[in-house]
């Protein structure tokens, strides 16, 4: 996949690779996702040092400057208050279908 952007992310509770790198697409999921139109963020790879991330991922760093994410900026990315409860969860789906021509 092609992503928009990538970061890395240092999280000690990953043990002895601390240092993770995750993939954005805006927009990343299909039109009849329930996660449509939502960011998609991948994990790739995790590794023990930043050096390591970066050697694996040159993106990571444009301009002397390195791409780092923490979980507190990905908290908006994780919003799922647009889903239906399950209620009304069949009508979406239909609606969804219909939008794609596949109804």
């Amino acid at each position: 996949m092609s992503y928009d952007y990538k970061q890395i992310h240092y999280n000690p509770d990953l043990g002895r690779e601390p240092y993770a790198v995750k993939g954005y697409k805006d927009d990343g999921y299909p039109s009849t996702s329930v996660c449509a139109g939502m960011t998609r963020v991948d994990f790739l790879d995790s590794y023990a040092s930043e050096a390591e991330a970066i050697a694996a991922h040159p993106e990571l760093a444009q301009d002397g400057e390195v791409s780092r994410g923490h979980a507190l900026l990905d908290a908006d990315l994780k919003d799922v208050s647009h889903i239906s409860d399950g209620d009304d969860m069949e009508n979406y789906e239909i609606e969804c279908l219909r939008r794609e021509g596949n109804l």
